[in-house]
């Protein structure tokens, strides 16, 4: 989601830079694209985050130190990302999590590219490199299994402490 007059976002930017531009030209309230404030930027209400869950906006490829450190302080290890722009957004931050030792999931129903043949290729042969690619069912039953062994951990760990 963006600030008013894209604030932040280069215009040579390969994304975002057009819509900078644009709007430089016509204003917000003829170019709002994903601006906050406007319709379409929000969280749909039946994806609403519950009320201790981070919600961290961003305006570049990569993710902010905002998000990373979110997890980070929660004790966070296991990621499931779902957004647009497969080969995009979902790739860099993928990239990110990987990069600072976290297990990421990407559920193929949850994630969407413009461009179908792209998204595609890249679930079948970039983000697989740093990420579990799944469709829901196997990862309904891959979590599953992952949280039960997590549990008998906790509870072994527990009983050897005493």
């Amino acid at each position: 989601r963006f600030q008013s007059g894209y604030e932040g976002v280069s215009t040579r930017h390969r994304l975002f830079g057009g819509m900078r531009r644009l709007n430089t030209k016509v204003g917000d309230e003829k170019m709002h694209a994903l601006m906050e404030g406007y319709e379409g930027a929000e969280i749909h209400p039946s994806l609403a985050p519950l009320e201790d869950e981070v919600v961290v906006w961003r305006q570049r490829l990569c993710p902010s130190t905002e998000l990373l450190e979110a997890l980070r302080q929660r004790g966070i290890t296991k990621v499931v990302l779902a957004g647009l722009k497969t080969a995009q957004g979902v790739l860099a931050t993928c990239e990110a999590l990987a990069d600072e030792g976290h297990l990421v999931y990407v559920v193929r129903e949850c994630v969407a590219d413009s461009d179908e043949a792209r998204g595609r290729a890249v679930l079948d042969h970039v983000l697989c490199q740093y990420a579990d690619v799944l469709n829901a069912e196997a990862f309904r039953e891959q979590i599953s299994q992952e949280l039960m062994m997590d549990m008998f951990i906790a509870f072994k760990i527990a009983k050897r402490a005493g």
